[in-house]
């Protein structure tokens, strides 16, 4: 929110095409009101008024004309001070008075011309103030750039001519003197409060605002005249005044709203700001993936499931979502999309979000459109550098195995991305494989080779045989398994299809014992290992 200007900031244009007298002529004096702050850049002479009108020797170069009425009793100077400290920046000043007119200004009865440079002064400040005697002085080197106050009673008038002849630089003017303790002697200007910002909404980046919805808020006191302007100059000069239905093709536009005291002509100047917000605050970027499940290439997508996503917690009943395949025709508003859209993935589209109530209200926000292609396997091998009777290391070799994460034994996971698995219990297993971003599960049985530590052939039906664990049925036949008692005596030879070995030889139970093992696998592969006999 932006602070009234308690004054005046003064920016002067005088090339404005308006009937407003400029500021460079008496006619179109600035009137000091309140604390009687001021800062300018006086910038062009006007019409020339002041030949042989004072006793220091100048006319108007680049002029500024002020009007001052005394309310209170006491001495008044003030210190004028450029913005520049460059010493060549060299300004003057001139008043007339009391009570003078534009029409009849009379001779100068103060004046100061001196050159701050010329005069080896120390600064380029000038003014009036109460320790000097002198009433005039320049040019050139004459003087040290400050005259006497004045001495000023209520109900008199005076006209300030500020003059820069050399350089470039704008001023403050601090006003000095008894008769500014306790309060300026000026006529106070307007009651004014700070302006609200209006805002609106328009991705366009042009917007209609009423600059009128302003009015209540900035004064409610009689007898003002409230207007509204483009820039400070104008406000200041009371130039260019703007209707209250404004157009706005920036998004952020500073205007100025003077409120002038029709009774004094004293003012007041605020400002506030006209703001176009591009749209509402959507997500500016996301993604809708899908799946080529029948490889084909080319999928489907149904469009509106990115909508809750877009707006983001936004009131869905609040706006239009609709899709576009450009950028282009997203912000005109063209050739919609239909919501089941296909496409090979890898584009971008783009969604208009726009208010109900303001279709001109709306924002754009980008939509990767993603193919993903589910895991493909043609070959695998399963590697057991070991068997062990329950506790098996298995690693799974494939082609591109690093594009895909695996679980053995439980679809829905845990899914690890190494290929190497540990503590695998034998037996016939289900290897699941799916592709990082989960478009699709495959799955495969593969055997893991392993055997009981122990069997008991009592005919209970539990544990009666012990048999090699894992071997596929297919390849059953052509893998051998050799079983020996402690001594090496070979006992029986049979072949994975068959149902184990029953703990006899030649029609005899053989005692409870350790045996021994040994396989023959159809892939070259061979191992051996020990079990128990339990009776």
């Amino acid at each position: 929110m932006k602070k009234p200007f308690l004054l005046f900031f003064f920016i002067l244009n005088l090339y404005c095409l308006n009937a407003q007298n400029p500021v460079s002529d008496c006619s179109g004096a600035i009137k000091i009101c309140g604390d009687g702050a001021i800062s300018s850049n006086a910038d062009g002479a006007g019409i020339q008024e002041l030949n042989g009108s004072n006793n220091c020797s100048s006319s108007e170069n680049n002029s500024l004309w002020l009007e001052i009425e005394i309310t209170k009793a006491g001495s008044l100077g003030f210190e004028l001070i450029p913005t520049s400290s460059d010493i060549n920046i060299d300004y003057d000043f001139f008043i007339f008075g009391p009570n003078a007119t534009c029409g009849n200004l009379d001779f100068a009865i103060r004046c100061s011309t001196t050159n701050p440079a010329g005069a080896g002064a120390i600064n380029n400040h000038t003014g009036m103030n109460d320790l000097e005697t002198d009433i005039s002085e320049g040019p050139g080197p004459d003087g040290n750039s400050f005259v006497k106050s004045l001495d000023v009673l209520p109900g008199e008038t005076y006209f300030i001519v500020i003059d820069r002849p050399i350089g470039n630089s704008p001023f403050s003017l601090n006003w000095t003197g008894s008769a500014t303790v306790g309060g300026y002697p000026f006529p106070e200007g307007p009651e004014i409060n700070e302006a609200e910002d209006l805002q609106t909404c328009n991705a366009n980046g042009l917007a209609e605002f009423d600059l009128s919805q302003n009015n209540s808020s900035i004064t409610t006191q009689n007898n003002t005249t409230l207007t509204y302007h483009e820039s400070l100059a104008d406000a200041s000069d009371n130039l260019m005044t703007l209707r209250n239905n404004y157009t706005s093709n920036e998004p952020k536009k500073t205007i100025y709203a003077r409120v002038e005291n029709d009774l004094t002509g004293c003012f007041k100047i605020t400002e506030f700001d006209l703001i176009i917000n591009d749209g509402p605050l959507i997500e500016p970027a996301l993604s809708l993936e899908e799946c080529d499940l029948d490889r084909t290439g080319e999928e489907n997508y149904t469009l509106t499931d990115t909508n809750a996503e877009i707006i983001s917690g936004l009131d869905a009943s609040s706006y239009d979502i609709e899709y576009f395949a450009s950028e282009a025709d997203a912000r005109q508003n063209l050739n919609t999309l239909a919501n089941n859209y296909s496409s090979a993935g890898n584009e971008t589209i783009y969604a208009r979000v726009s208010e109900v109530s303001n279709p001109d209200c709306y924002n754009i926000s980008e939509i990767e459109l993603i193919l993903n292609a589910p895991p493909e396997i043609d070959s695998y091998n399963i590697v057991q550098p070991s068997v062990n009777s329950n506790n098996n290391t298995v690693e799974i070799s494939l082609p591109n195995a690093s594009e895909y994460e695996y679980s053995i034994g439980n679809i829905d996971g845990p899914y690890q991305t190494s290929t190497t698995f540990q503590n695998v219990a034998s037996g016939f297993k289900t290897l699941y494989i799916r592709d990082f971003k989960q478009c699709a599960i495959i799955s495969t049985e593969i055997a893991i080779l392993g055997y009981d530590n122990f069997f008991t052939p009592n005919q209970d039906g539990i544990n009666d045989f012990w048999q090699l664990n894992g071997i596929t049925p297919e390849f059953a036949a052509d893998n051998q398994i050799h079983i020996y008692d402690r001594y090496g005596k070979l006992l029986k030879k049979l072949n994975a299809s068959e149902n184990g070995w029953d703990g006899t030889f030649d029609g005899n139970d053989m005692p409870a014992d350790d045996y021994w093992f040994k396989v023959h696998l159809q892939n070259g592969q061979e191992f051996n290992g020990h079990f128990s006999l339990v009776r």
